[in-house]
């Protein structure tokens, strides 16, 4: 039974508490997201390329930790720099479009201080969202990944 189905057709099939500890279990582990915090706001960038606000992260680098992985990814797309990091849980996906089956580490984090953006090749724009104002289309997976955390 799936938790939640995109627009695209991907659906996150299941989200375990795990132990950080136990990640490498489960294969393939092949992207991480981090759910950024800043104040009472969640942070959330425009994806160029999916046209809808997302949570930072993306796919985990030869040699790098799931950990690792999120801190950058947040960084990367955001400019902004992870605090009080925390694993949350292990996300279960069947992605589209041949239906594979891939697993991905849920992170939650603290910004102290928004540091200045600037546009990239993926991200045009970061918001800071209340989840009261309408801001467009949020990823039905990555709306699921806030209410996780």
């Amino acid at each position: 039974m799936s938790i939640i189905t995109n627009k695209n057709g991907d659906i996150m099939l299941s989200f375990e508490r795990i132990d950080e500890s136990d990640l490498p279990l489960f294969q393939p582990l092949t992207h991480a997201l981090i759910v950024a915090r800043y104040g009472s706001d969640y942070l959330l960038a425009w994806n160029l390329y999916r046209k809808c606000w997302e949570i930072a992260g993306g796919k985990i680098d030869p040699g790098e930790t799931p950990r690792q992985c999120a801190v950058r990814e947040l960084f990367e797309e955001t400019a902004q720099i992870a605090e009080n990091v925390r694993f949350c849980g292990l996300m279960k996906y069947q992605l589209q479009p041949d239906s594979r089956i891939e697993y991905g580490a849920l992170f939650a984090c603290e910004i102290r201080e928004m540091k200045p953006f600037t546009t990239t090749h993926e991200i045009a724009e970061i918001v800071l969202w209340d989840q009261q104002a309408g801001i467009g289309y949020i990823n039905e997976i990555d709306a699921k990944c806030l209410e996780l955390i």
